[in-house]
């Protein structure tokens, strides 16, 4: 992590002060992080003499070397590589360790493998790499921290975790090699208007509930005073005892009829669309029936 930090600080000029803050903050972040969550007491960078001096030896070398060429470039990769999976694993069984549940101990598994570079990129001022368009570290750390855990939570013998190592880091090294990156949040346009939005969602609820009632034979519920989809269906009307359809044009439908114009339809009536609705025989009509219907009575 050090002397792979220490090429980002030699591309930003920095003094071997920076080179040494850059290096320890890359190399040992994450896992400083993670003890602080712990709550693990001194943390283990600082518990001993070798984390620092790994760190400051790796950004020692990159301030007198500065070495460049794509053979030095792979080397440094792979080495970065190596520390992401060495440190998902560690992270993982530490955190493992103190009893933590599967998501915590293997979200603090990542937290240790590359929180150390996200700290960098934020003293930095640049946007950290695995927030998007870097290589995949973090999904090479999540492999790796997975499997560590299958492993210990199954009791398969430690040795197995370098398997979990060598995954994460395959695939990440692969990552870095053919420039996979996850995809990045698409904008979604929303095109349709208001009343467009309003006639799909009643089709949809219509299309809903007749499938319901294909399946179940049942009769959906409708209530007539607030149910907009009871525009299109038939009621009983109390009075005189006969279903029908009531139908509304919609001033403000898709359509573009009147709403105020309301139109009831009997089973044997005519249709009034001056608002007043109309429901049973035309009354002309029933009175000629009528006499039709009635013999005249006899002369006595």
């Amino acid at each position: 992590m050090g002397v792979a930090s220490g090429a980002l600080a030699a591309r930003l000029k920095f003094d071997a002060v920076g080179f040494a803050i850059i290096g320890i903050a890359a190399g040992l972040g994450g896992g400083l992080v993670r003890d602080l969550i712990l709550d693990y007491g001194t943390p283990a960078a600082f518990d001993g003499p070798w984390y620092l001096a790994c760190a400051l030896a790796g950004s020692l070398f990159s301030f007198l070397i500065s070495p460049e060429g794509p053979w030095w470039r792979r080397t440094v990769t792979a080495l970065d590589i190596a520390a992401m999976g060495l440190w998902a694993a560690t992270g993982t069984a530490k955190s493992m360790g103190y009893g933590l549940d599967p998501l915590p101990a293997i979200l603090l598994g990542i937290t240790s493998a590359v929180g150390g570079g996200v700290i960098r990129d934020v003293l930095v001022g640049r946007i950290p790499a695995i927030f998007g368009g870097g290589p995949l570290y973090a999904t090479g750390a999540l492999v790796t921290a997975i499997i560590t855990w299958v492993v210990i939570a199954l009791g398969i013998p430690s040795p197995f975790v370098l398997v979990a190592v060598a995954l994460g880091a395959l695939l990440a090294g692969l990552a870095s090699w053919r420039r996979w990156s996850l995809p990045k949040h698409g904008e979604w346009e929303v095109t349709m208007s208001a009343s467009q939005l309003k006639a799909l969602v009643r089709r949809t609820r219509r299309s809903e509930r007749e499938r319901v009632a294909l399946e179940t034979g049942a009769i959906p519920v409708i209530d007539a005073t607030t149910d907009d989809l009871a525009d299109d269906v038939s009621f009983l009307d109390p009075d005189s005892g006969q279903y029908a359809e009531r139908t509304f044009h919609d001033g403000d439908h898709t359509e573009g009829h009147d709403r105020s114009a309301g139109r009831v339809v009997g089973t044997q009536g005519q249709a009034s669309t001056d608002g007043d609705a109309t429901v049973g025989p035309n009354r002309g009509d029933a009175d000629e029936q009528a006499d039709e219907q009635e013999p005249p009575a006899e002369e006595l």
